[in-house]
């Protein structure tokens, strides 16, 4: 396998890793592979006769069993695409809150997906998970553009606006609620900058907003002046039901036994880990369909006509 080639099936896998919400050792026992050989393939891919062809060959299995993942019209897809589309069609600044795993992040992929697909306008998307500095976040979005990032933070707060002024576009900003306490208020220079220029979607916990409401009951200027810039009307998305669930597996292949397994209608002490409802989330239902999916193809279960890969 080319380097190259690796190097893409890492990155898909760091990607589905965050997607995942697990813990390396845990996302490892989910490969198949040891903590440490998890270590190696995320911090030594490069380096020869370290990962193995075995574990290339795992990584390219737990991948291409996530690969086919059929979107489903759930009430929370369309409040995500309802948020982007009034962001981007008023050029307003809309919170997108849910707890995690409710599909804020699938739900921002698929509109950016679909504009890509249908030579649309363009989307940047960027994640502050990592995010310390304002000046982080301001790189972030100057890396998305493809603009250089050095420069002071004021210096990148322009080359920002002078870049996205010149182009159609919306600004998705993921795990917004992770810029804890005063750093949360980074964002209001964006704000102040595109205003006119471009939507944003904040698509966070409810965390972003509490945070900025407990700021400004303290008197808080700075905080106050963040919330004043969101616009009124906040997108907030629910936990998943069973019949949600239920359709989302039977888009993606499921029926008979191996839908009631997902769906907890069977009731052995075995098939209680495949149940979705172990985490009540969108994430639960693809953990659930890829577990059942690698259980089924490797005869870990038997499950005889009831599923197709």
């Amino acid at each position: 396998m080319k380097t190259a080639e690796k190097a893409q099936l890492i990155e898909r896998l760091k990607l589905a890793m965050q997607e995942s919400g697990l813990s390396n050792n845990k996302f490892a026992e989910r490969l198949g592979i040891t903590k440490g050989m998890m270590s190696q393939v995320l911090n030594n891919w490069e380096a020869d006769n370290i990962v193995g062809e075995n574990t290339w060959n795992l990584i390219i299995k737990y991948l291409g069993n996530n690969d086919d993942y059929k979107f489903v019209g759930t009430e929370n897809l369309q409040k995500a695409l309802d948020a982007c589309t009034a962001a981007y069609t008023h050029k307003v600044f809309v919170p997108l809150i849910g707890d995690g795993g409710y599909g804020k992040s699938i739900g921002l992929e698929y509109y950016k997906r679909h504009q890509e697909r249908t030579q649309g306008h363009k989307v940047y998307y960027i994640n502050c998970e990592s995010v310390n500095t304002r000046k982080q976040l301001n790189a972030l979005l100057l890396t998305a553009v493809g603009v250089s990032t050095d420069g002071t933070y004021k210096q990148q707060i322009l080359k920002i606006k002078t870049t996205l002024d010149k182009q159609d576009c919306l600004v998705q900003i993921d795990e917004i609620s992770a810029l804890k306490d005063h750093l949360v208020v980074a964002v209001k220079d964006l704000m102040t900058a595109l205003k006119g220029t471009c939507g944003i979607v904040l698509a966070g916990t409810p965390y972003f907003i509490n945070n900025l409401l407990k700021g400004a009951n303290k008197n808080k200027h700075l905080f106050s002046e963040t919330l004043d810039r969101l616009f009124m009307v906040h997108y907030t998305m629910s936990a998943p039901t069973d019949t949600e669930a239920e359709r989302i597996f039977i888009a993606n292949g499921l029926s008979g036994e191996a839908l009631n397994i997902v769906m907890g209608r069977v009731k052995t002490q075995a098939m209680k880990p495949f149940h979705w409802r172990s985490k009540v989330t969108f994430r639960g239902i693809s953990d659930s369909l890829t577990a059942i999916k690698i259980a089924l193809s490797d005869n870990l279960i038997t499950a005889p006509q009831t599923f197709s890969l």
